[in-house]
């Protein structure tokens, strides 16, 4: 018992001895502030200026997130925002410990601090209802977190490589730049965003999009109804857009489906497989702008250059695949005569050049070097197996697949022409491939 009383008594001596510190008690403490309180916000009027010009200081605008909705075209961004103006009404006299007030901005004058873009034009007050700090001086210190819904217009001419310009203007609903002034102390927003980190140093809490830039400005403008000078800040940001996972699901898509157009016309100018995949780079292409629809859709003044991409490699499927029937038919069907003379001898001198010497071998009458000269997947077995071949789905030679002279002749220099006008087709359409992925590196 004896213990307990003395701890109790210590308790009462330093209790006495912080209030003798402080010179003031707990309950004499609450009503210094209450008897401060009234005595401020007697006949205060809170419509009414503090001054005939009131300067507004915004000393700091920190931002904690942000984030850019493409299919609502808004930019999200959540802040605080530190801002301090003079109202000699609020001056009151510091009495020992008291050197402050915290006040609900709903007693006091606020400056009516407005989001003039902001995407829902029924809340153009982005603050809460956060405490004020009095100062004795009258300083009104004001520090609300707020959450800035603006309207930005995505360009996604570079997806998913694109990069907005978005801002923010704050400025007063009401009020010209004779009765509130905006002026700023700093010239950029400070940058806060909460980071986590793995142990081998990736963030894993990145979002999608980086911060290139930040900026506050500080505009005056003159309407045609006011000749007073309205002041705004304008808080300007440069966000580019973050996503590694994109290479995997759009762009090396995209150059794969250019890539394999190309393979058509490395296959045999008869082979039927060609259609087939055809067919199959078409279903592709179709799937792929299926995919990215959905991102065109937000984009409907400018489509994204990527898929644009992809769109002409679509037409340039479908020519490949009318070619290779043209192809496939000449290489195929019964003919009558042979080439025309007139062609023949471009023929033969484009052969060298397109690497097709075995087909001109072949018209040329050089039977017995064929099997030796002829590619593994240009040159079959016939049929009966008795040393005839096929070439291109042909067969020429072998003793149950024989075909007269002059017909064998026939088929061989159509042959031949199907498979210079495909390694022509193949030369043309890697030439435009190529112009493609330079005028398209820009998203590649």
């Amino acid at each position: 018992m004896r213990a307990g009383s003395a701890t109790l008594l210590l308790m009462a001596v330093l209790l006495m001895a912080e209030e003798c510190q402080f010179g003031l008690g707990i309950e004499d403490y609450i009503m210094k502030e209450q008897d401060i309180r009234r005595q401020i916000l007697r006949n205060y009027d809170r419509t009414t200026l503090p001054a005939r010009r009131t300067t507004v200081r915004l000393r700091r605008v920190t931002i904690k997130h942000f984030d850019i909705d493409p299919a609502s075209h808004t930019l999200a961004i959540d802040a605080w925002l530190i801002y301090e103006w003079i109202d000699p009404r609020l001056q009151f006299a510091p009495v020992d410990n008291i050197q402050k007030l915290s006040m609900s901005p709903r007693d006091i004058w606020m400056p009516d601090i407005s989001l003039y873009n902001e995407a829902k034009m029924g809340n153009v007050n982005p603050f809460d209802d956060t405490l004020t700090l009095v100062y004795p001086d009258g300083r009104v210190l004001h520090a609300p977190p707020a959450k800035l819904h603006t309207s930005c217009v995505a360009d996604l001419t570079y997806w998913p490589h694109d990069t907005h310009n978005c801002s923010v203007v704050l400025g007063s609903w009401v009020h010209h730049g004779y009765t509130i002034n905006f002026r700023l102390l700093e010239k950029e927003p400070k940058i806060d965003i909460s980071q986590r980190l793995t142990a081998d140093g990736r963030n894993i809490s990145r979002g999608e999009w980086d911060l290139v830039s930040a900026s506050l400005i500080r505009k005056e403008n003159n309407y045609e109804c006011c000749p007073e000078p309205y002041v705004s800040i304008w808080l300007t940001l440069t966000l580019q857009h973050y996503a590694p996972a994109f290479f995997w699901t759009v762009k090396l898509p995209a150059v794969g489906l250019t890539l394999l157009t190309l393979v058509l016309f490395l296959l045999p100018p008869a082979a039927g497989e060609k259609i087939t995949l055809g067919g199959f780079c078409l279903v592709l292409d179709l799937i792929f702008i299926a995919y990215t629809s959905d991102t065109v859709a937000h984009s409907p003044s400018h489509t994204p250059l990527i898929v644009e991409m992809v769109s002409q490699q679509l037409i340039l499927v479908i020519v490949c695949v009318v070619t290779s029937v043209l192809v496939l038919r000449m290489a195929h069907d019964p003919h009558s005569a042979g080439v025309p003379s007139v062609m023949r001898r471009p023929l033969a001198k484009l052969a060298p050049l397109l690497c097709l010497n075995n087909y001109n071998n072949l018209v040329s009458g050089f039977r017995r070097t064929l099997p030796h000269s002829l590619k593994s997947e240009e040159v079959e077995l016939g049929a009966g197996g008795m040393g005839g071949v096929n070439i291109g789905g042909v067969s020429v030679g072998g003793s149950s697949t024989a075909l007269y002279p002059h017909e064998t002749t026939i088929r061989n220099e159509w042959v031949f022409l199907a498979a210079v006008l495909d390694r022509l087709c193949f030369i043309l359409f890697a030439f435009i491939c190529l112009v493609n992925f330079i005028r398209f590196h820009a998203v590649l």
